[in-house]
């Protein structure tokens, strides 16, 4: 994936929950929060000028040609985003898939074609991550399904019953405070890749 590449036909539209989702220290803005410069109608209003942590946030539906419209994440509630935080190195891959569950957690944990992503995301070794967003203010709580748990449970046919487990450790999470930056790689230069 390059910066830039966002698949054919796909476009932000109104989603803008990265816009909700991610902090921003250069302008003040905190994780969870929508951003002044948002517009539903609109988009980002400093798109053109918008600063580095936008930037640096790649929206993995956006990129992907085969996540469908129902993957976008004001539908589907699911925020995918390319993780490069926490990725062990027992993996070969340096960059992993976080799923931010933005809608209801456990109706989303129940739909068959997210289970399926996930089951083919474990089963690919793709460094995959569930997280539930923070109090205002505070982080998100985050766990791998890259798990011998989660293993076991895709042979069994069982991915449900694993997922919705994560959903309750994620619920019953301590929410840390947050510093308001999204920490990731900077996409607007290709020297960088």
């Amino acid at each position: 994936m390059k910066p830039g590449d966002i698949a054919k036909g796909k476009n932000c539209g109104e989603c803008g929950l990265c816009c909700k989702l991610i902090g921003v220290e250069s302008i003040g803005k905190p994780q969870f929060t929508w951003c002044r410069h948002f517009k539903r109608s609109v988009g980002c209003g400093i798109y053109e000028d918008r600063p580095h942590d936008c930037r640096a946030f790649i929206c993995y539906w956006l990129h992907v040609p085969n996540l469908g419209d129902e993957w976008r994440p004001d539908r589907s509630g699911v925020l995918p985003y390319v993780e490069t935080e926490g990725i062990s190195e027992d993996f070969d891959l340096s960059t992993g898939i976080g799923l931010m569950l933005v809608g209801n957690p456990l109706k989303i944990v129940r739909q068959k074609s997210f289970q399926d992503f996930v089951t083919t995301g474990v089963m690919s070794s793709v460094p995959l991550f569930l997280s539930l967003p923070g109090p205002r203010g505070h982080q998100a709580a985050t766990v791998s399904l890259n798990t011998e748990q989660m293993v076991e449970a895709v042979s069994r046919g069982a991915v449900k019953d694993a997922l919705e487990v994560a959903v309750k450790l994620l619920r019953g999470w301590d929410f840390q405070p947050a510093a308001i930056t999204f920490s990731g790689n900077d996409v607007s230069s290709p020297e960088q890749f």
